[in-house]
């Protein structure tokens, strides 16, 4: 699946200091087109929904000044990522989380 707003697909990094741990986290960095690194960033809001009809498990919080998100403690499974910012076209992906995964997910918003 194709997507022309990725700046980078997940970078798979095993986490030796959580074997096994049945926990996972994912972190990354919105970027916003028309906006130089230097302006003011605007927030966006980044939520993950685990997919699964047996849960409403979701996670939910805003980037920093710098665009960044870390989503350090996630349940494992498929997740509906969304990236929302006034303005700009929203993002959406599908998202595989294994157990003890640690992964960078960036992406840039285009304009509406």
């Amino acid at each position: 699946m194709p997507k022309s707003l990725f700046l980078l697909t997940l970078l798979i990094i095993p986490s030796l200091a959580q074997a096994q741990s049945g926990r996972a986290a994912l972190n990354g960095w919105v970027a916003f087109e028309g906006v130089a690194y230097v302006d003011q960033q605007p927030t966006a809001t980044v939520q993950l929904r685990h997919v699964s009809p047996d849960t409403s498990v979701a996670y939910s919080m805003k980037t920093d000044e710098h665009g960044f998100y870390a989503f350090e403690r996630i349940g494992l499974g498929e997740f509906d990522l969304r990236i929302t910012a006034p303005g700009f076209k929203p993002y959406d992906a599908l998202v595989y989380v294994p157990s003890d995964f640690v992964g960078n997910w960036a992406v840039i918003l285009k304009k509406q």
